[in-house]
């Protein structure tokens, strides 16, 4: 069964102390649905919480040392989370810009989910965000890359990448100071299952970080797994 994009919620945005960092569930969810939660943090001496419920999948990833954090959380839903607010800080004693977004994904069959969302990596870089390599693992995969720049910059789908297109879904775009913005692609590669690599998109010289993975259907068996070139010849000799 193949991934597919399903629902971006609103998204969530602040830099006032004592206010709570609690995005809220896409209005609709339904059991199955795979959930995904994007939180970037401005600083490095503040920190959000793993909800109940949800699973921490990466991060702190540091973006460009000092000017931010960003993480990645999951859940693969049981169908009461329809429009609930996650709560991943209640009152913050700093006036760090924050935001979160939550997005649904459906074609999820088995698996938890850290088997289901996998080969998770993180680049910083100091202007433009460069796009991850992603490689699908089966049919009906979806590669998805989170941006995370410290300006409420508009964004725009990547170019210059190969084995497959990357598309803009949205961007949660903060106008506080100095403000920052959230973004997600997501690319089917063409091969499909396959890799797609490089790109980038150009925006306005700040500094940024891109979580790069793949969402499966299933989990990935050992079968299905990458072999080692040697145990690849070993498999054709037999």
């Amino acid at each position: 069964m193949a991934i597919a994009r399903k629902t971006a919620a609103a998204g969530v945005s602040s830099q006032t102390t004592g206010v709570s960092l609690a995005p809220a569930c896409p209005a609709v969810v339904d059991a199955g649905d795979i959930l995904i939660a994007h939180v970037y943090w401005e600083g490095t001496s503040a920190a959000p919480v793993e909800p109940s419920g949800w699973t921490t999948l990466g991060g702190p990833y540091v973006i460009e040392s000092t000017v931010a954090r960003q993480w990645l959380f999951g859940r693969i839903a049981d169908g009461s989370e329809d429009g609930a607010t996650v709560t991943f800080s209640t009152t913050p004693a700093n006036t760090d810009g924050r935001g979160a977004r939550i997005y649904s994904f459906s074609g999820y069959v088995s698996g938890t989910i850290q088997e289901v969302v996998r080969d998770i990596t993180h680049t910083s870089h100091a202007t433009d965000p460069q796009m991850p390599t992603v490689t699908t693992t089966e049919a009906g995969a979806l590669a998805v890359a989170l941006i995370g720049q410290n300006d409420n910059n508009t964004h725009n789908s990547a170019t210059g990448e190969t084995g497959g297109d990357w598309t803009l879904w949205v961007t949660l775009a903060a106008n506080l100071t100095p403000g920052f913005a959230i973004t997600i692609q997501t690319a089917t590669p063409t091969a499909d299952p396959g890799t797609i690599t490089g790109g980038t998109d150009p925006t306005n010289d700040d500094p940024v970080g891109t979580i790069g993975f793949e969402i499966r259907s299933t989990a990935l068996t050992q079968v299905q797994a990458p072999r080692t070139m040697h145990q690849a010849r070993m498999r054709r000799v037999a």
